[in-house]
């Protein structure tokens, strides 16, 4: 069976010229005549030879004598697979060691995944998605993402294999593909932010977010606590009032005498060694007493 697309693998850390063949159709008594994008080939017939030269693939379509349009193949390069090859269109994440990262906000089966293109190959474009188990991915519009669900996915069940997932990325006619590390939906599970619903003094109430899987109890949260200088990050080492402490209650107190701090809680699944939801932040400033 003929397939428009052909990939050639070659090994990019040498010089290499590869000849592919290249089938027409069913035009045995017919006249055929090749291009290469706007480039009429010296070579006639319904299969041909062409020579691909390192990274060079290219659009072959094939014409009948008269110029009519008969069929066409697109010839893409990609790198042989090796521990050190050559990675040209997304960068690596400082964070994870990986190209691509997943998320998830609760046990739904839906989840996120995310990539940085370089800078050099922002044009690059999802050409293929390849994934196990019963998932359905769509490219986000902005180009820098995939919304896949688990059609399966039952948020009370154990999971039983891993989601694996490559994407495949073409630019010009280079062809590259991504793998990310197996995973079940809990290691990537991560709670929205939480919304801080009451404050009174110095004291703090919030909910579970919208967003996380119901019912509660069975879906628990465990909280982090932090309390910071006024100016300070959440993440700041140095100018803590209130080391981080974590707690099952959705209230908390701050007990200090400090007119300005900034008060810092984030969330995550307490079953399970998951992710921290980002932080969420908010600052206080007590007014004098008066005497």
């Amino acid at each position: 069976m003929w397939f428009p697309v052909l990939v050639v693998k070659v090994d990019q850390k040498v010089f290499t010229e590869t000849q592919v063949p290249l089938r027409c159709g069913d035009y045995q008594d017919t006249e055929v005549i090749w291009r290469n994008g706007k480039e009429r080939l010296e070579n006639k017939g319904n299969q041909i030879n062409v020579e691909v030269v390192e990274m060079m693939g290219g659009n072959y379509s094939c014409h009948n004598a008269a110029g009519d349009y008969l069929n066409h193949t697109l010839v893409l390069v990609q790198d042989i697979p090796s521990p050190n090859r050559t990675r040209r269109v997304l960068e690596k994440s400082h964070d994870t060691d990986e190209y691509i990262r997943c998320l998830a906000k609760n046990y739904s089966g839906i989840f996120h995944c995310s990539w940085k293109k370089t800078e050099y190959r922002m044009s690059a474009a999802v050409v293929f998605v390849q994934v196990g188990r019963t998932i359905s991915c769509s490219e986000d519009s902005d180009g820098e993402g995939l919304t896949c669900q688990d059609r399966d996915s039952c948020p009370f069940a154990e999971e039983l294999s891993r989601i694996k997932l490559t994407v495949y990325f073409r630019t010009n006619y280079l062809l590259e593909d991504y793998t990310i590390t197996p995973f079940y939906i809990r290691e990537i599970v991560k709670p929205d932010k939480i919304d801080i619903t009451k404050v009174e003094g110095n004291t703090f109430q919030w909910g579970y977010p919208a967003t996380w899987s119901r019912p509660c109890p069975y879906f628990p949260l465990t909280f982090r606590v932090k309390v910071v200088q006024h100016e300070a990050s959440c993440d700041s080492k140095e100018k803590v009032f209130i080391s981080e402490t974590i707690i099952n209650a959705t209230e908390f107190t701050v007990r200090c005498s400090y007119k300005k701090y900034c008060f810092c809680l984030g969330a995550k699944d307490d079953l399970v060694d998951s992710q921290w939801s980002q932080w969420t932040r908010y600052e206080v400033k007590n007014k004098p007493k008066k005497h």
